[in-house]
């Protein structure tokens, strides 16, 4: 995974974004191998969904996932199931191999 360090992306108050499978880190930050692994689960499910299908789902299961949640922002966030699935398995560095086709779907 290629990780970039710099002062725009993410936004200041995150420490990291995953583009299209590139790491941004924002300058200053730490990541550990447990973040690397996360963000590398959520490439996966980039991958599979070709990489715009992703992006469209994630931002609507967040607005859904807002409602559902009556505006508390984070655990919204952390009810997508991309995040769940990422979250649930960033400590498994073997997930990645025996993870199963779409198996964020089991996370909704």
């Amino acid at each position: 995974m290629k990780i970039i360090y710099n002062n725009f992306i993410p936004v200041k108050g995150f420490t990291a974004m995953n583009l299209f499978g590139i790491l941004f880190v924002r300058k200053g930050k730490r990541i550990d191998d447990r973040m690397i692994n996360h963000e590398k689960i959520h490439t996966y499910q980039m991958k599979e969904m070709l990489y715009l299908p992703f992006y469209i789902w994630y931002i609507i299961e967040y607005v859904i996932r807002v409602f559902q949640y009556k505006f508390k922002l984070h655990t919204a966030y952390r009810n997508i199931s991309f995040e769940r699935e990422a979250y649930t398995n960033q400590n498994d560095i073997n997930y990645l191999k025996k993870r199963k086709l779409f198996d964020w779907i089991s996370y909704l």
